[in-house]
C-alpha cells in the first residue's frame, strides 16, 4: 500500500509539472497572436488609413493566423484544428448562422435607433469611410472579418482561456470586451457600442455551437453586404 501511494504521488507530481508548461505554452500563444493583432490594429495603422495601409495590416494579420494554425497549434501546442473551433463544416451550421443574423439585424437596429436617440452615431455612419476604399482592401476587409477574427476571437480565444481559468463565462467575456475595444480606434464610442451587439451574439452562438461556422456564416453575412454590397448601391 505505502508503494502504491508513492506511485500515485509520483504520477500526481508529473501531471502536476506537465500541467503548467502547458498552460504556459497557451498563455505565449495568446500573447504572441493578440499581442501583434493589437500592434497591428491600434498601434501601426494610422487614424485615416489608405488602401496600402489597410493592406499591409491585413497581410500582417493573415500571417499570424497561417502560424497559428500551420505551426503554433499543431507543432507546439499539438492539438489539431478541432481544439480552435474549427471542425467540419455542417449543413445545420448554415441555418443557424442565417437565424442569428436575422436576431442581430433587429437588435442592431434597436440599438442604432438609442445610439441616435442620445447623439451618438451608429455602425451605420461608417458607410461613407467604407465606400473611399477600393475593391481589393475591400475584398479582404470581407475576408479577414468573416474568416479570420472568427478563428482569433471565437475559437483560439475563447478555447485557451477556457482552459487557463478554467471557467466558460470569462473566456466568453473576455472574447466579447476585446473583440468590441479592438474597432475603437477607427469605428469610435457609438459604434463600438454597436458592434458590441454582434460581438455579444457570436459568442453566444459559439457557445452554443462549439465551432466557428456558424459564426463565419453570421459575420460572412453581416461583412459581404457591409463591405461588398452596399458600396456598389451608394
Amino acid at each position: 500500500m505505502e508503494l502504491t501511494l508513492k506511485e500515485q504521488s509520483s504520477e500526481k507530481e508529473k501531471d502536476d509539472g506537465n500541467r503548467l508548461p502547458k498552460k504556459r505554452i497557451l498563455a505565449v500563444g495568446l500573447i504572441i497572436v493578440f499581442g501583434i493583432e493589437f500592434i497591428l490594429r491600434d498601434f501601426l495603422l494610422p487614424a485615416n488609413a489608405s488602401d496600402i495601409s489597410v493592406g499591409l495590416a491585413l497581410v500582417g494579420e493573415w500571417l499570424i493566423l497561417a502560424f497559428l494554425v500551420f505551426l503554433w497549434v499543431p507543432k507546439v501546442e499539438k492539438k489539431n484544428m478541432v481544439a480552435i473551433g474549427l471542425g467540419k463544416f455542417k449543413r445545420r451550421h448554415l441555418g443557424w448562422g442565417v437565424l442569428v443574423y436575422v436576431l442581430v439585424l433587429v437588435a442592431s437596429s434597436i440599438s442604432g435607433f438609442i445610439l441616435q436617440s442620445v447623439g451618438l452615431s451608429s455602425l451605420r455612419s461608417l458607410q461613407p469611410l467604407i465606400e473611399g476604399y477600393g475593391f481589393a482592401t475591400l475584398l479582404g476587409l470581407f475576408l479577414t472579418g468573416t474568416f479570420l477574427e472568427e478563428v482569433f476571437y471565437r475559437g483560439y480565444l475563447i478555447e485557451r482561456i477556457t482552459i487557463l481559468t478554467r471557467h466558460r463565462w470569462v473566456a466568453a467575456l473576455v472574447s466579447w470586451v476585446l473583440f468590441t475595444l479592438v474597432h475603437l480606434k477607427f469605428f469610435g464610442l457609438g459604434p463600438t457600442i454597436d458592434t458590441s451587439v454582434i460581438s455579444a451574439a457570436l459568442v453566444l452562438l459559439y457557445l452554443k455551437k462549439k465551432s466557428i461556422w456558424p459564426c463565419v456564416v453570421v459575420h460572412g453575412i453581416n461583412d459581404f453586404l457591409a463591405f461588398l454590397i452596399f458600396p456598389l448601391l451608394m
